[in-house]
């Protein structure tokens, strides 16, 4: 994988000083048309898988960011005990941090990454989010992060914390056997069997999940087999003003140049 710029003439260099806004800019990494169109299940709670959220000739675009994917910057959470309900180990690069783009993290985005963080954190996307999940996220703060899963990494069932009104993912691995484990869980309560729907981290797949006291879902283990990290773009729409939990524990700051195994 590379972290190095790279040229396309689909995407071409944004303004110096833009903010990205993917509402049919020159460029937009982003198909929020096919956003709004999303059809929710109803069941177990309101969520959607999408096949298809950006522009470009098809699986181009989701190729050169699973190429690009940050390699750089990450930092161990975990929480394996104690009286949380919700336990896991997971590699986080922030992007998004109370709705602006983190200046740190950009030195170890392409410009593509970049572009897309910047879409990330617009009106339109906003926008276009509310209108596929109907939720009003206008008090909102968009919180983003890079997330790599190495193996024996995973999420414990949980709903999200009350304040975690929408989430979004996309999913950057081009191939992901079953034998890896390691899919999103769709679950009908807190039990970790009650499995009603499962998504693989498939390059270019994005789930949406609105929050709700039904909202269980989890991330299986990943295997020891896994040859490579679980690559997934994690986006919430925080809202300042719904009760919140804890924060995760930061317990490995290190910070290396090579793949996160």
């Amino acid at each position: 994988m590379s972290d190095g710029p790279s040229t396309s003439a689909a995407f071409p260099p944004a303004e110096a000083g833009g903010t990205g806004g993917s509402g049919g800019a020159r460029g937009a990494v982003l198909d929020l048309p096919a956003l709004r169109r999303a059809e929710l299940a109803e069941r177990p709670f309101r969520w959607a898988e999408l096949p298809d959220t950006l522009r470009g000739a098809p699986g181009e675009t989701a190729h050169r960011l699973e190429e690009e994917f940050p390699t750089e910057g990450f930092r161990l959470t975990e929480r394996t005990g104690g009286d949380s309900e919700k336990t896991y180990r997971t590699r986080n690069l922030p992007l998004i941090t109370e709705g602006r783009p983190v200046a740190e993290s950009r030195a170890f985005l392409s410009p593509l990454w970049r572009r897309l963080v910047d879409e990330l954190a617009s009106s339109e996307y906003r926008a276009a989010v509310a209108e596929a999940t109907g939720r009003p996220l206008d008090r909102c703060r968009v919180e983003a992060r890079a997330v790599r899963y190495g193996p024996g990494y995973w999420i414990a069932p949980h709903t999200d914390r009350a304040d975690k009104v929408v989430t979004q993912l996309w999913y950057f691995n081009s191939e992901w056997p079953e034998r890896w484990q390691g899919s999103l869980r769709i679950l009908g309560s807190a039990a970790a069997d009650d499995v009603r729907a499962e998504v693989a981290p498939l390059r270019g797949s994005s789930v949406l999940l609105v929050r709700s006291a039904d909202s269980w879902h989890s991330v299986a283990p990943v295997s020891e087999a896994a040859a490579e990290d679980r690559r997934t773009l994690l986006v919430h729409f925080v809202d300042p003003g719904a009760g919140t939990a804890g924060e995760p524990r930061v317990v490995d700051v290190r910070r290396s140049g090579a793949d996160v195994q």
